[in-house]
């Protein structure tokens, strides 16, 4: 993964043999940095794009900046942790994940008004959303994310490896 590819190597005793310690270089995968990005509000920073189903961040990568291991800018650039789960899943694997969470989809998970707000089942105007519907609300909200422009990759990565020094 070219992302870790930045990070600095420690000396580790990978085998845990007690009075037998052999140390291997291996990635620092603990540390963390924070990317300023001073940026983050101005528009001229970020391309709007719609993830349509399939997309991943490798592949968006590729459209963008022509290079897959440039899928962590696309990723940070949402603030991702979690790319199972903070990603839009495929459709297929949004019908599984729904499945596995709730014993009943089609039961009542809250209620909305015309605006969009939860509000009490006797409100007026009321409608309710089902567990499907929520996680289907929910993952499709995923989709819309602001992308690092191309021009402007250079300076992310060239901060990523300063901040890691």
């Amino acid at each position: 993964m070219a992302y870790f590819r930045y990070f600095n190597t420690i000396g580790y005793d990978v085998r845990g043999e007690k009075n037998n310690s052999r140390i291997n270089v291996v990635t620092n995968i603990l540390q963390r940095v924070r990317l300023k990005l001073k940026y983050i509000e101005k528009n001229v920073f970020f391309t709007q794009h719609f993830v349509i189903d399939g997309q991943t961040p490798e592949s968006l990568a590729y459209e963008f900046y022509g290079d897959t291991e440039l899928h962590w800018v696309i990723m940070y650039s949402q603030m991702i942790t979690n790319p199972y789960y903070d990603w839009p899943l495929k459709y297929f694997d949004l019908q599984k994940y729904v499945a596995k969470k709730y014993t009943n989809i089609n039961e009542i998970h809250h209620y909305e008004d015309s605006d969009g707000y939860e509000v009490d089942f006797d409100a007026p105007g009321a409608i309710s959303i089902t567990n499907s519907l929520y996680e289907e609300i929910r993952n499709d909200k995923l989709r819309n994310i602001n992308v690092i422009k191309p021009q402007n990759v250079g300076f992310i990565v060239k901060e990523f490896k300063g901040l890691l020094k």
